[in-house]
């Protein structure tokens, strides 16, 4: 007389059961922002890091780009043509609200978030030629860091938040810069008579990844920023393009050309150690690493076009998720949740 109360909680249990996993399935913890021209114009796309939920976000009758998500994920900056002139937008995390921040008939590119959400850097050509600036998030108080005669450009945070990176001109050569936010005790770091650029703060800020011509091809190196070592993550066989960091600032992730394609390589910072994760005959590349660095997602033509993929960060379970042909920019994460 007792069988149907068990019987009853086995039932309820195997039904809260599936529920839990149904609604873990369910729900991916990342969504990607990224670029496409499918319906004419340069518009930015969001998608979960299934594939799921794919949705235009940005969109105007411009060109919409280069979307990067604040680090609280409820921002969007982007930059778009879309009132005549090429300036810096921001949009809340729904599409809406959408505002021109830099708001000058000037050229504006390369927006960033600082690490705490509060400021963006930004290059302008405004004074003349082109330069870095920094303001608040709303585009207020804007100030040329810069301030020299020639080009200084792709400006970069460090996530410590305690320096900025660009690339400078002012040596009558291509160098990587860093400085305080402010602008102040710039230095030249690797200086070298070739070609230096794209440089990336590792996570905890110690160390900047960029790319140099100084071994006859286009390299990755690693410069520690207290003492100044440097070394070749990459070697001088094969040309590199710019790494990103692992969120734990274990590893770095490039596209490589060892055999005349791209490659998705990644190297154990430590060792050297340099494994190439995509093993394809097509072209792969763009690297962006999940929050969690468990995934990464990319650009490949192994379709035939340019598409959004993400695949493990060992480079199994590869999974389209742009749902159609791509811009050839690099994605922006943030969690669902």
């Amino acid at each position: 007389m007792h069988t149907s109360r068990p019987a009853r909680a086995i039932w309820s249990a195997g039904i809260c059961l599936t529920l839990v996993m149904g609604a873990s399935a369910a729900a991916p913890a990342y969504e990607l922002a990224f670029v496409s021209h499918r319906d004419g114009h340069a518009n930015i796309y969001v998608v979960n890091d299934d594939g799921s939920k794919l949705r235009r976000l940005i969109a105007s009758d411009g060109e919409d780009t280069s979307p990067a998500w604040s680090p609280d994920g409820e921002r969007l900056l982007f930059i778009s043509d879309r009132d005549g002139d090429q300036d810096v937008y921001v949009a809340d995390a729904r599409g809406q609200r959408v505002r021109d921040i830099t708001g000058t008939d000037a050229w504006e590119s390369d927006a960033s978030w600082s690490p705490d959400g509060s400021r963006v850097l930004y290059v302008s050509d405004r004074d003349g030629d082109l330069e870095v600036y920094v303001a608040s998030a709303d585009g207020d108080s804007p100030r040329n860091l810069t301030a020299d005669e020639v080009w200084d450009g792709f400006p970069t945070w460090s996530p410590a938040g305690n320096l900025i990176a660009w690339v400078t001109d002012r040596q009558e050569n291509q160098e990587v810069a860093i400085a305080a936010p402010d602008g102040s005790g710039m230095q030249i770091i690797a200086t070298h008579t070739a070609w230096d650029g794209d440089p990336a703060f590792s996570p905890d800020g110690k160390q900047l990844a960029f790319r140099t011509h100084r071994d006859g091809n286009i390299s990755v190196y690693v410069y520690a920023i207290e003492g100044g070592a440097l070394r070749s993550m990459s070697g001088p066989d094969s040309w590199n393009e710019p790494a990103a960091w692992s969120p734990d600032g274990t590893r770095l992730a490039w596209a490589s050309s060892p055999a005349g394609n791209r490659e998705i390589v990644v190297a154990d910072v430590a060792s050297g150690a340099v494994t190439n994760i995509t093993n394809a005959s097509s072209n792969e590349w763009a690297p962006r690493w999940s929050p969690d660095g468990k995934k990464i997602a990319f650009l490949s033509d192994r379709g035939g076009d340019t598409r959004l993929y993400v695949m493990n960060a060992d480079g199994s379970g590869v999974v389209e998720v742009g749902g159609g042909p791509v811009s050839d920019q690099p994605c922006s994460w943030r969690p669902t949740r």
